[in-house]
């Protein structure tokens, strides 16, 4: 695979000679724009010289070495500091040949000695694009070869966020397999951050087109805290990010703080009046009371259903037995009528959740819902039976929309529901309960359905254009019609591997059989597999395999 860039890009060239009839000559007799090399720029001395290459920035500098005010050689020292990459020739006369050798050693490129011909200093420059080119396009695979390797790392990251969080999680282990990682999690004090870009994403809805809004708000996101010092970035679940904080005792609140202020800022920035929501959970004293602040994270990620605003932290809610009927009712009177949604009868807010919501949230929201219509209403069994039937409308509705006919459900009597729900607040809420989950499983596994018919089209797609250069993540996601960061996170979650994991080994898996079975030349079997440059393939087998492709047609005794 070719890295992406420029082909063969035209090299800015600065001259320094101090005599004109020799600078004039050289800038006369080569067709530079011909040979890949465009004049940046000139002059006559080095001190005059200076300050302009600095400004330019070219990527060639010809000097000669002996010039008044100040010498090639104290020229170059200088750019080599403010330039590391640029590439020095040196022009220098028979008589300072030995001065002259000396500027390698300060990282010039090379010397030409006086007089030039035409056809030498053409050689020359033909010889430094062509080392150009070369670092250049190893720059460039090296550093998609890294990116790659994030991408490993990524989802690698992600199943250690969920040991994590577990409840069974092994605390040695843990520092073990973050060690392996190079993930440093050692602090006085933690908290977990969880982070929707779009609460209104549907699970179910698998067909999401291409979003360059969503694209820049994840490429922001993932950004700002892929080096950042004390937060680190996990996959929560296919549409949220999980974000684990560390600090001092005294500091963990502010770089929390800090974390949920960029998050504003950047979902404030996009210019899209996005349905993004952050819930703040409970700090941590000590590494394995993680799950705990994971769990309060979660909890109040489950409000976001009736919380009418972005950002919501769990000391907002009240502390108590998440479980009972008296402090769920302490935590929304916490949180202030005003910042909860009161109009819960709103369809909108049941739909949204339906699409949503997870299955382990439903006895949250059910008793939060209830709770946010209000206690006193809710105490009258006329209205709480409307609110019930309310509920199974509204389950009805969307299964409609997904063309699934639950006749069961259906017929279900209303008289029947109104004397099983009537009974008591606990029997109703019981109810929604199992209404809610049995329209959860059925919409989980419509999706699932759909994920595994997109999944198998991307695969199928893959398997037939592995040996495509140009195949990317971006292209397969195109082919089926979901957003790139949505098929990279099912892809992940479904396929226990990522997307560039998967086409990797089946490249390397190709590669294999043809060292084995054929005798094609390394480089040969480099094109057949999908990557142009033969010595990026090698690093990547290399990498991958532990063994170069040589060693490994040895190791199988093949020709």
């Amino acid at each position: 695979m070719e890295p992406e860039g420029e082909e063969n890009r035209m090299l800015k060239t600065f001259l320094v000679e101090d005599e004109v009839v020799v600078r004039e000559t050289i800038k006369r007799m080569i067709p530079w724009e011909q040979y890949g090399f465009e004049l940046a720029g000139e002059a006559s001395d080095g001190e005059m010289a200076l300050p302009l290459i600095l400004k330019s920035k070219p990527d060639l500098l010809i000097t000669d070495i002996k010039m008044p005010f100040m010498d090639g050689l104290t020229l170059c020292k200088l750019v080599k500091k403010e330039l590391p990459g640029i590439k020095i020739v040196i022009l220098s006369g028979y008589d300072d040949f030995n001065y002259a050798k000396q500027a390698i050693s300060i990282g010039v490129e090379d010397y030409l000695l006086k007089p030039i011909t035409k056809n030498a200093f053409i050689e020359r420059l033909e010889e430094i694009h062509n080392r150009y080119e070369h670092e250049r396009t190893q720059k460039e695979y090296y550093e998609k070869f890294r990116l790659e390797m994030q991408e490993y790392e990524r989802n690698a990251s992600r199943d250690f966020f969920e040991s994590l969080v577990r409840a069974d999680s092994n605390l040695e282990e843990i520092y073990q397999r973050a060690d392996r990682l190079n993930l440093d999690i050692v602090a006085e004090a933690y908290n977990i951050l969880i982070f929707s870009p779009d609460i209104s994403d549907s699970s179910c809805n698998s067909s999401e087109g291409y979003s360059d809004w969503e694209a820049e708000v994840h490429k922001k996101i993932e950004n700002y805290f892929l080096s950042h010092p004390v937060a680190m970035l996990f996959r929560h679940q296919v549409f949220s990010y999980a974000i684990l904080v560390k600090g001092q005792k005294d500091t963990i609140e502010e770089n929390t703080r800090e974390c949920v202020e960029t998050i504003q800022e950047i979902m404030e920035e996009t210019g899209k009046n996005a349905d993004w929501f952050v819930a703040v959970g409970e700090e941590a004293d000590r590494l394995s009371k993680i799950k705990q602040s994971y769990h309060t994270a979660a909890r109040t990620y489950s409000f976001r259903y009736l919380y009418d605003g972005h950002i919501l932290y769990y000391d907002m809610l009240e502390e108590g037995n998440a479980g009972s009927a008296e402090a769920a009712v302490s935590r929304t009177e916490a949180l202030q009528l005003k910042n909860v949604n009161v109009n819960a009868l709103n369809p909108e807010i049941l739909q949204k959740f339906l699409s949503s919501g997870l299955e382990e949230e439903v006895d949250s929201f059910v008793h939060d819902y209830f709770l946010a219509i209000g206690q006193e209403p809710m105490g009258s069994l006329v209205f709480r039976n409307y609110v019930v039937l309310n509920v199974r409308f509204s389950v009805l509705t969307f299964l409609k929309k997904m063309g699934y006919d639950d006749s069961e459900l259906s017929r279900e009597e209303t008289d029947d529901i109104i004397e099983k729900t009537g009974e008591s607040m606990e029997a109703s809420i019981g109810y929604c309960e199992k209404l809610l989950k049995k329209s959860i499983v059925i919409r989980d596994e419509n999706a699932g359905n759909q994920n595994r018919n997109l999944l198998k089209q991307a695969v199928d797609f893959i398997d037939k254009n592995y040996m495509d250069e140009e195949i990317s993540l971006n292209k397969v996601a195109h082919v089926a019609n979901v957003s790139a960061n949505h098929f990279s996170a099912l892809f992940s979650q479904n396929m226990g591997q990522t997307f560039i994991e998967y086409l990797t080994a089946l490249r390397m898996s190709k590669a294999k059989e043809l060292l084995r079975c054929t005798s094609m030349r390394s480089s040969e079997v480099a094109g057949e597999v999908g990557y142009k440059d033969a010595h990026y393939f090698s690093y990547l087998f290399k990498k991958t395999q532990g063994m170069t492709p040589s060693e490994y047609r040895k190791t199988r005794g093949e020709v």
